[in-house]
């Protein structure tokens, strides 16, 4: 006799399909958006790619030797050695190089895929399918949660969970620029959503297989990155409270077991590279910058750190994609320095990204909801707490090590939301009436905002990725979404900017903007006083003019800007006489970009607007020259 499927059953599972399919396709798009696309054949590898071919050869070291200059350095750790000698972003010891990132994605991914095709994995492609991956646990554990709790949201409640759970968690960004950090951050993500999702299938039942699956997961998320030793910590503590409390402790084997084991190999493998089982490679770090390679936990990074990666506001623009990231000092002010050695990428704060997860703060009573089975939500709240702590302990320890970058958030924002998501869930069940709507409609609000932000941040991503690669696609994007042509960017325009100026006197080394042009990749021309003048320049990207003016002239100055797609000069007229002719290879800007007297990009380089008089501005941007 054929069983009739509930056609709220059948709903649900068609939302979680859709869902499931939109992100697919989404972040195959994302992966070679900015780059190329999946590099099947040839000799393409990536740092992975060569920790693979270094584990299928039989040994730990990169199949690539260091040059003969480099070793005989007294110091070949220095930053200041020079790129022709050295391989960046690995650690050099006993005359070998050795991947100082976690080794799990090439034990889980990269030599499987190597051994079975003989051909390298595309690190895009690994991208994908970690992320991807991370996303589906991410999913089923919401699912979980939700069930356990005695919640069934509606469809589009739960269409709008899941897909925030699919773009609002940092993952975009990750995705424009693919190298082997995003690799590892991603593989990371992948294991801990895979730790949790089994943990919550284990919980409330007990069973020993889902119990060894997410110690398993826990341990390789550690492989991954090794902060997540925390999040493994917590784990382990929240199974065996709740196993000691449910009267199971012999069940704590089965998760400690393979998670001890995976342990003890990352220990051997540390051991077996630079002789001590907790060395990871940072202290053995070709890098660029002086504090990159050491390990340093300081209450003097904390503070910084939490406003960079909680409360650091992006730029804001009109402008497609609307949203960049930004450098800012601590807490926003310049008078806040920042600690000694402290390491500092442009960074927006997670309230910007997923403002709703200040919902994951709370979680529901013990005796908020009695229509559930009693075990099943003292098991929803248990899952809860546990991966809050996990967020907000990942967030801590990241935030105490001084190295703050963007990309570092998919650590700890995903769980984060997965608590506020299921908390969210909960209090729109139980409201009814106007109160209902109301958190419908913000949570709706707040989550569409996040996914702006981070859809944003994925089109931009760290330098631009998009727009330096493939400039035809990035304005036909922008296109699409920019239907008021002040607010439409153009590539090389013709641009031609004239104006009178009287200027205020100021204090010696007073900067204030004259013509500033672009966002996305901003040239500026400001006027810096000066005890015996006025010093103009023209800064664009690391090229840096000046022309120093005597202060005895006191007549207003007339100045003209003018860039031609045709020479590729931008030139600034002083009085008639050409100061700078500066070769722009790219200028992207709107014509609501190009600003006289004011800089609302860069308030490191400038003040906000110009203090003196400003008369006859006359302004030109145009596609091509007529």
């Amino acid at each position: 006799m054929n069983q009739k499927v509930d056609p709220g059953v059948l709903t649900r599972r068609t939302v979680v399909l859709a869902v499931v399919l939109m992100v697919a396709c989404y972040y195959l798009w994302a992966v070679r958006a900015a780059g190329t696309g999946f590099e099947w054949l040839g000799d393409h590898p990536g740092f992975y790619d060569y920790l693979a071919r270094s584990f299928a050869s039989g040994h730990l070291y990169l199949p690539f030797a260091p040059v003969p200059e480099l070793l005989a350095l007294p110091n070949p750790w220095d930053p200041t050695v020079g790129s022709e000698y050295k391989v960046s972003d690995v650690a050099l010891y006993n005359r070998r190089y050795y991947l100082y990132h976690g080794a799990a994605p090439a034990v889980l991914l990269f030599t499987p895929w190597l051994l079975i095709t003989k051909y390298d994995l595309p690190e895009n492609f690994a991208v994908f399918l970690f992320a991807f991956g991370g996303f589906l646990f991410s999913c089923a554990t919401l699912l979980r949660i939700l069930s356990l709790a005695g919640m069934k949201p509606g469809p589009a409640l739960l269409a709008l969970l899941l897909l925030s759970l699919g773009v609002c968690q940092g993952v975009p960004f990750l995705l424009s620029r693919i190298f082997v950090y995003e690799v590892a951050i991603a593989g990371g993500y992948l294991c801990l959503s895979g730790a949790l999702f089994f943990l919550a299938r284990a919980i409330p039942s007990g069973n020993m297989y889902w119990l060894g699956a997410s110690g398993l997961m826990f341990g390789l998320a550690v492989g991954c990155r090794p902060n997540m030793v925390f999040a493994a910590g917590i784990g382990a503590i929240a199974v065996a409270i709740y196993l000691q409390k449910s009267h199971r402790t012999p069940k704590l084997f089965a998760f400690f077991l393979p998670l001890c084991l995976t342990g003890v190999a990352i220990a051997i493998y540390n051991y077996l590279r630079f002789n001590n089982p907790f060395e990871f490679g940072v202290n053995y770090l070709l890098a660029s910058a002086t504090n990159q390679n050491r390990i340093k936990l300081s209450a003097d990074f904390l503070l910084p750190g939490l406003y960079f990666f909680l409360l650091c506001a992006p730029n804001f623009s009109p402008v497609f994609p609307w949203v960049r990231l930004a450098f800012r000092y601590p807490f926003g002010s310049p008078t806040h320095s920042f600690p000694q050695g402290y390491f500092i990428e442009p960074t927006a704060g997670i309230l910007y990204l997923a403002p709703f997860v200040v919902a994951a703060w709370f979680i529901p009573r013990r005796d908020a909801l009695k229509r559930t089975h009693p075990e099943d939500f003292s098991a929803a709240r248990m899952l809860l707490w546990t991966t809050l702590a996990i967020g907000a302990v990942l967030l801590l320890s990241i935030a105490w090590t001084g190295f703050t970058t963007q990309r570092y958030e998919v650590d700890f924002l995903p769980s984060l939301i997965l608590v506020a998501l299921v908390n969210l869930a909960f209090y729109i069940d139980r409201s009814v009436g106007w109160k209902r709507s109301v958190f419908s409609v913000a949570l709706m609000l707040f989550i569409g905002f996040g996914m702006v932000v981070n859809l944003a941040l994925g089109i931009s991503g760290p330098h631009q990725e998009m727009l330096q690669n493939h400039p035809k696609r990035y304005l036909r994007i922008a296109g699409w979404f920019s239907p008021m042509p002040q607010f439409r960017p153009l590539l090389n325009p013709y641009v031609s900017v004239t104006f009178e100026v009287q200027f205020s006197p100021q204090e010696d080394g007073f900067r204030e903007p004259l013509v500033t042009l672009g966002r996305t990749d901003p040239h500026f021309i400001y006027v810096e006083h000066r005890a015996g003048g006025l010093r103009i320049a023209s800064r664009s990207g690391s090229s840096r003019l000046t022309h120093d003016v005597s202060s005895q002239d006191k007549r207003p100055m007339r100045i003209a800007v003018t860039y031609s797609p045709d020479s590729g000069n931008l030139t600034t007229n002083l009085n008639g006489e050409d100061i700078f002719v500066q070769p722009i290879a790219m200028l992207l800007t709107a014509p609501a970009e190009v600003t006289i007297g004011e800089n609302r990009i860069d308030a490191n380089m400038t003040a906000g607007r110009f203090t003196g008089r400003v008369s006859g501005q006359h302004t030109i941007v145009q596609s091509r020259q007529f």
